[in-house]
């Protein structure tokens, strides 16, 4: 009996053939790949070097922000594409680390200055000014409706201070108002590191009746011109012309209020001289131009005052 040994064939697995789809993205990755084996390498990334610090003066590094240029230890905004460009207005300035805000006009209009240096103390009080006892400081005021920027004209009409004088300027950007009497003497400053006499280079209406006195002050390696400007004088004093060479204590002239009516006060501020300005070469209104002179804290020129508590 012959064993049922027929074995039943065993079924086989049908091939399964790949879809379209999927044999498309397989050759494209092919062509792809044989197609990179001829190109060149991709170079390597461009090593920039970074661009050295601006120096400041005496060396000292003045980093300035986007948009600005260094000049000397100061950083000047370059304007905004497009945007016309005039003659005066507030320069925008600063020191080291970009321009910096120095605060607001009575419209809200943000001016820049260069600001007090560190080393110089904060305090009105270390300071000498040239009205008043030479032992004491004088008070400061707030001026309703003062010019909302350095330099500014005066508003029409009267103005007022807004409560009483105090200790310390509400604020140094620009320039501050002292409190006066009519007719107080205002006496002409000898700079901090001033080499020789002041010499009066504007008398005239500024902000009323100004006298504006230039000095060449020692900046560690170099000679720096800074310009005070008086305002709102009564009379310039005897002599005080285009020209005059003071010494420290003599009359520049004598508080009043023109240009304030109703407010009588000493309108003080100092500006510096860009580099490469010649004051006798401009008409001299213009030594408030922001091409010409630059609003600089006070505090980086007074003479310190002697005995004062620093």
């Amino acid at each position: 009996m012959r064993a049922s040994g027929s074995s039943q064939a065993r079924p086989t697995r049908a091939a399964v053939s790949p879809s379209p789809l999927v044999r498309g993205a397989a050759a494209s990755a092919l062509v792809l790949a044989l197609g990179g084996l001829d190109d060149p390498a991709p170079p390597p990334p461009a090593v920039v070097p970074p661009a050295a610090a601006a120096r400041g003066a005496a060396g000292a590094a003045a980093l300035c922000g986007p948009r600005t240029v260094p000049e000397g230890a100061a950083c000047v905004p370059l304007p905004a594409p497009g945007a016309p460009l005039t003659e005066g207005g507030a320069a925008a300035l600063s020191g080291p680390g970009g321009a910096r805000p120095a605060g607001a006009g009575a419209r809200g209009q943000a001016y820049e200055h260069i600001p007090r240096r560190p080393e110089r103390p904060a305090s009105a009080a270390a300071y000498a000014f040239p009205v008043g006892a030479p032992d004491q400081t004088p008070g400061f005021l707030l001026v309703e409706g003062a010019p909302a920027q350095p330099g500014a004209p005066p508003p029409a009409g009267p103005v007022a201070a807004i409560g009483a004088a105090r200790p310390e300027p509400p604020s140094w950007a620009g320039g501050v108002d002292l409190a006066a009497a009519r007719g107080d003497r205002v006496a002409s400053l000898r700079l901090e590191g001033q080499e020789g006499k002041a010499e009066v280079v504007f008398v005239g209406e500024l902000s009323g009746i100004t006298v504006a006195t230039a000095h060449d002050v020692r900046d560690v390696d170099r000679v720096r011109r800074y310009v005070l400007l008086h305002g709102h004088l009564d009379r310039p004093g005897p002599g005080v012309v285009a020209g005059a060479r003071l010494d420290a204590g003599d009359v520049v002239g004598y508080a009043g209020d023109t240009g304030s009516p109703g407010l009588v006060r000493l309108r003080l501020e100092a500006r510096q001289l860009r580099e490469g300005a010649r004051l006798s070469d401009l008409d001299p209104k213009r030594i408030i131009d922001a091409a010409v002179t630059v609003p600089c804290d006070l505090r980086n020129v007074l003479p310190l005052r002697q005995g004062a508590s620093l």
